[in-house]
């Protein structure tokens, strides 16, 4: 029995010693950091999900169209129904900003140039649809009022459009409306007086919309740039922008081909691959190496590892779009991959919020924000916004938000918008767990292969900071407008006075992401970026033709404005606000 144990043990010391070779010091260190990490991923989950627990009545994400027995269930409502919109179906997240801006106006006097106090002219047509929660398709009014609840895209989406027209709106942000539309019946028909109340309050909202622009602190510079407001015709806008929409679905951008997708995919996994390889280079034995003896040891796989985080965003956002496969599950499935494990972002909370900002770009109410991907706690990116910050960290930061913008998005950006992406969701999700497991699996075994895992993520880091500036630059100094009004107006005159592309050399187009032809994409969001290319110059002579601004700016012309829009954004806030500065500029 003794031998026995004695040779158990010496199993087990055997087992120990083999074992020891393999796991140094170095890589207990790691191990324990990665097990810390998984734990503190479970804590800002566990978190994110009490706080969000009763946002659970959300519709389901899939953005397809409901079964038919549920859409005739909901045919057996009265189509005279005149009964206002529940307003219970508001979200809690909606309450908490409310909360929120009341303790704001009372600390922060109106700005008085800001439109949120601005009397928002009533439309008798509208509110009239508005109240009987219906929205007008192609001539007809339909009941939409016990729909509401169950649409897939948030209830909010659609509550904000009730009583307006949705024609282009609906067809550029589905990818089958004349599928989803069949087993709908309308009400009625719209009366001639009814269409035309409503294309003038539209027109009356782009010439708002217009005065807001002229009045930006950016956009000055680039008014020349085809904008010409006597030349614009709203009825004729219209019906060009919805033939073009037809002509790009009629020539299939709406479908993105094999090749594509296998391109962008070898490129995220190229970057990986040259990651890890210039890890193991500057972990090698030859210690005279360029590689291992400076400090490109750790920078040049960190620009690799935020390369490759970079372009696993960008298709991420073409798989949450469902604009990299024809099947919904399989681009819900793509999106859970390239962005909850290989980027560390929440593919499904960045697919609600994202919504959104398609629907509510660059927009507010008298709650705060609505366009929730624009929205940052720590700086005021424009004058209308001044009014939602009461804090008086906030206060404190505004006086150099201009200064701190920058390093802030190098050293911050990253590590925030992944904690973020957890804090913030809005539904319970095994899958997402899962996803930041293979994550945090997938990088312990990627930064297992240096010896200085910290140097190369956060050189990783500061290079995926360049994606935070590209996506902050589309809109960053572009006007905020009162969803009320301007859901009101011309979605596609609201898309294009808010947005403006980057001015790339071809070689380097793959950096964007099709960032760089954004009009394209806000437009037409069903559009694949891989015809990006073809539909920009169309859209451009578009603008032209109709005297609306069409702006490509440089990278670097774009970072410098922003923080240039900072500094005046600061100063107006010193002037109307709190902080020191209010002694300067006041």
């Amino acid at each position: 029995m003794a031998n026995a144990n004695v040779g158990g043990s010496n199993v087990l010391t055997a087992i120990i010693k083999e074992y020891s070779k393999f796991i140094s010091t170095d890589h207990c260190f790691k191990l324990a950091v990665t097990i810390l990490l998984c734990g503190v991923t479970l804590i800002w989950w566990a978190n994110g999900v009490s706080s969000s627990s009763s946002d659970g009545d959300l519709a389901d994400d899939k953005n397809s169209i409901l079964k038919e027995e549920d859409v005739q269930s909901l045919q057996t409502e009265d189509p005279s129904d005149d009964s206002d919109i529940d307003d219970n179906d508001d979200d809690d997240e909606n309450k908490s900003q409310q909360t929120t801006s009341s303790s704001a106006s009372s600390t922060i006097a109106a700005h008085p140039t800001n439109n949120l106090h601005k009397p928002i002219t009533k439309c008798p047509t509208r509110e009239k649809a508005l109240a009987q929660g219906l929205v007008l398709y192609n001539k007809h009014w339909y009941n939409v009022s016990k729909f509401i609840a169950h649409h897939p895209g948030g209830s909010e989406l659609l509550d904000q459009y009730l009583g307006t027209d949705i024609t282009h709106v609906f067809h550029v942000m589905h990818r089958n409306p004349k599928q989803i539309m069949k087993y709908r019946k309308p009400v009625r028909g719209a009366t001639e007086e009814e269409m035309e109340e409503l294309l003038q309050r539209r027109n009356e909202v782009s010439q708002e919309m217009f005065d807001e622009y002229e009045e930006g602190v950016m956009t000055k510079s680039h008014a020349a740039d085809f904008f010409n407001r006597e030349r614009f015709n709203l009825e004729a806008f219209e019906k060009d922008a919805g033939e073009l929409y037809e002509d790009f679905t009629k020539a299939g951008y709406t479908k993105p081909t094999f090749g594509f997708v296998a391109q962008k995919t070898a490129l995220v996994l190229m970057f990986l691959f040259l990651s890890v390889l210039c890890m193991k280079l500057a972990s090698s034995d030859d210690q005279q190496s360029i590689i291992a003896t400076t400090p490109l040891s750790y920078i040049l796989p960190g620009i690799f590892l935020g390369l490759f985080w970079h372009q696993s965003g960008f298709l991420m956002h073409d798989a949450e779009h469902h604009n990299l496969i024809g099947n919904e599950l399989v681009n819900d499935i793509l999106g859970w991959l390239y962005g909850t494990v290989f980027l560390g972002v929440n593919g499904a909370w960045w697919r609600e919020e994202h919504r959104e900002h398609h629907a509510f770009l660059n927009a507010f109410d008298e709650a705060g924000f609505k366009d929730p991907q624009m929205k940052e706690d720590i700086w005021i990116q424009n004058a209308n916004l001044i009014p939602f910050y009461g804090q008086e960290l906030i206060h404190f930061l505004a006086n150099f938000q201009h200064i701190l913008f920058i390093p802030i998005i190098f050293f911050a950006g990253r590590i925030g918008i992944v904690v973020d992406s957890t804090l913030t969701e809005r539904k319970f999700r095994p899958w997402t767990i899962l996803g930041n497991v293979f994550h945090v699996l997938l990088h312990y075994a990627v930064l297992s292969q240096t010896n200085t895992p910290i140097r190369v993520y956060m050189a990783g880091a500061c290079q995926f900071a360049v994606l935070s500036l590209q996506l902050l630059g589309n809109h960053h100094i572009k006007p905020w407008n009162n969803i009320h009004s301007a859901s009101e107006g011309n979605f596609s005159v609201w898309q294009i006075l808010c947005t403006q592309d980057f001015d790339t050399p071809i070689w380097f187009r793959w950096f964007y992401g099709g960032l760089n032809f954004h009009y394209s994409h806000h437009l037409f969001p069903t559009i694949s970026r891989e015809y990006f290319p073809i539909t920009t110059p169309r859209i451009r002579s578009l603008c032209e033709k109709h005297g609306l601004p069409f702006i490509e700016v440089g990278f670097v012309e774009c970072v410098t404005g922003m923080v240039t829009n900072m500094n005046e954004v600061k100063k107006e806030f010193a002037k109307h606000g709190a902080g020191t500065l209010s002694l300067v500029y006041g």
